[in-house]
């Protein structure tokens, strides 16, 4: 049997639909690929509250698994700390050995933008964020809501390769480094994050996932 035809097995609970049709893509692409040394298998759950999420938990394994959720805007710092803190509680129940902070400052969506764009410039608001998509992928949604549709956000993911993820983590680690320079990380629940946008931790999964595979 060839390495490649083994599988590796990955993890997530995220908060909406556009974070599962992006880590499915990203597995059908990597599983595409020839030279990479094994296949993978996503598996999402669609989930707001961690600690629900690792009741779902199907694994005979203890497992790590990467929480993908957004920080939105300051004003909701308290609610992004109160999932930390369900995170720490999900991570000592059975079958979870590690649970892990894939955050967005402000949303996902900023991970999006960084496949096509080096961007550091600071937003107001998320919905700032839909002049970047527009001119990034060549689109003209009139709102954010009509960019998140299933058939939209497919076609959007449809134009982008592997490559582009991984100028997408280049472009996140430029940020960090910035932001490790010009700001201080936030501690809560024995995770770490940036207040000030834009910052994102989620790129570290995603790297991992592909050096694990031998396409970084």
């Amino acid at each position: 049997m060839e390495n490649r035809k083994l599988h590796k097995n990955y993890y997530f609970s995220v908060e909406g639909e556009t974070e599962k049709w992006y880590l499915k893509w990203l597995e059908n692409q990597i599983n595409s690929k020839d030279n990479a040394s094994f296949k993978v298998n996503f598996t999402v759950y669609v989930q707001k509250e961690p600690a629900r999420a690792a009741k779902r938990i199907t694994s005979v394994d203890n497992i790590e698994i990467v929480h993908v959720f957004d920080f939105e805007e300051p004003q909701n710092e308290e609610a992004f700390k109160k999932t930390l803190s369900s995170m720490k509680k999900a991570a000592k129940m059975k079958k979870v050995k590690k649970y892990n902070l894939g955050y967005s400052n402000y949303s996902f969506d900023l991970w999006i933008i960084l496949h096509k764009s080096n961007t550091g410039i600071k937003r107001n608001h998320r919905s700032d964020y839909l002049s970047d998509i527009n001119r990034c992928f060549n689109t003209h949604f009139e709102s954010m809501a009509r960019y998140k549709e299933e058939a939209n956000f497919k076609r959007l993911l449809n134009s982008l390769t592997l490559d582009d993820v991984i100028n997408a983590i280049s472009n996140a680690e430029k940020i960090q480094q910035r932001n490790m320079r010009d700001y201080n990380k936030i501690s809560h629940c024995g995770y770490e994050y940036y207040r000030e946008n834009p910052s994102l931790s989620i790129h570290e999964y995603v790297k991992e996932i592909l050096k694990s595979v031998g396409l970084l």
